[in-house]
């Protein structure tokens, strides 16, 4: 039995009348990307500044945090809210890192609280306890919604972000890793985890001695790891990158956009009953292995499409 839905060829448009679920589905995400673009194209990456408060707090255990509040939480304290706990690979002030990536932007364009920890970027793997004890402490104390915490890490931010997947997988509504990720440890799970992987085409990627590219060795097997997570491969599959190149799993369907012209490559992974992607990687044309604005507004118009109930199912939001 087949876990993905029929694959469907983006470039046939006369097969796309067969599968009416198919073109619905493809018109929702089209026109969330193009949403994404309008936004990116209409200054959101421009020159003028955006601010969001800024409170960094040390739990009773010792260990710190930072929290970002958009002006919508500020000016409405009690409501609740999505949070993303973005993990940061290298030195230098959140704040910085988080607007490289868009962070700040994004969050305040959509009332997001943004929290980053405070870990041994050494000790990535090791350091979940200690990350949980600062999102625990910023559920106590910030107006967080819980059915909506998100994970996002860049380079050995992913490996922090991959570590919190294996040691709490119920907690999070989705996961992305930008540039960078370390495979999933148990292959079985009670709990679906939307994915996402954002990377270049020039960002730890290397050529196959048949001349096809792919990515390195730590993310084939991250890549493979949450596939098998979440039950997306069928009986028998295996990966083949000359068949789907940096992936080496074909897509279920295949977008591109340009995002101030470079072109970005998403390959959706659907499963029987979700109709938003429950994973999507995303290859961004002539890519370095470094931050750049548009990457948080892509995240988020993959995240937010999900929720975690109470008991730990997987929720779809429209």
């Amino acid at each position: 039995m087949t876990s993905r839905k029929k694959r469907l060829d983006p470039w046939r448009n006369e097969e796309l009348k067969y599968f009416e679920k198919g073109v619905r589905i493809r018109m929702k995400r089209f026109v969330s990307i193009i949403a994404v673009m309008a936004l990116l194209l209409s200054g959101c990456s421009g020159k003028k500044e955006v601010k969001m408060k800024e409170e960094s707090y040390t739990t009773a255990g010792g260990e710190e945090g930072w929290m970002y509040l958009p002006d919508a939480a500020v000016d409405n304290p009690e409501e609740k809210r999505p949070l993303v706990l973005v993990t940061c690979a290298f030195g230098g002030h959140p704040e910085e890192k988080l607007r490289q990536a868009g962070w700040i932007r994004q969050a305040q364009e959509a009332g997001l609280l943004l929290l980053v920890p405070k870990y041994k970027t050494t000790e990535s793997y090791s350091q979940t306890e200690r990350v949980m004890e600062i999102l625990n402490y910023a559920i106590e104390h910030y107006p967080v919604d819980t059915t909506r915490i998100y994970a996002s890490g860049f380079s050995n931010g992913g490996g922090v972000v991959g570590a919190l997947t294996n040691d709490y997988p119920g907690t999070f509504a989705g996961i992305c890793f930008m540039s960078w990720m370390m495979p999933i440890k148990h292959l079985s799970s009670p709990y679906e985890m939307p994915f996402q992987i954002i990377q270049g085409s020039r960002d730890l990627t290397l050529e196959t001695d048949s001349g096809a590219m792919r990515v390195i060795d730590d993310e084939v097997w991250g890549i493979e790891s949450l596939m098998r997570f979440n039950g997306l491969l069928e009986s028998g599959e295996a990966k083949d990158f000359d068949k789907t190149e940096y992936w080496g799993y074909e897509p279920d369907e295949v977008e591109t956009a340009v995002i101030e012209e470079t072109t970005w490559t998403f390959s959706n992974y659907y499963k029987e009953g979700h109709t938003a992607p429950l994973g999507q990687l995303v290859m961004i044309e002539g890519g370095r292995h470094e931050l750049t604005e548009q990457k948080a507004f892509v995240a988020w118009d993959f995240l937010r499409h999900y929720a975690r109930g109470e008991n730990g199912e997987l929720i779809e939001i429209e």
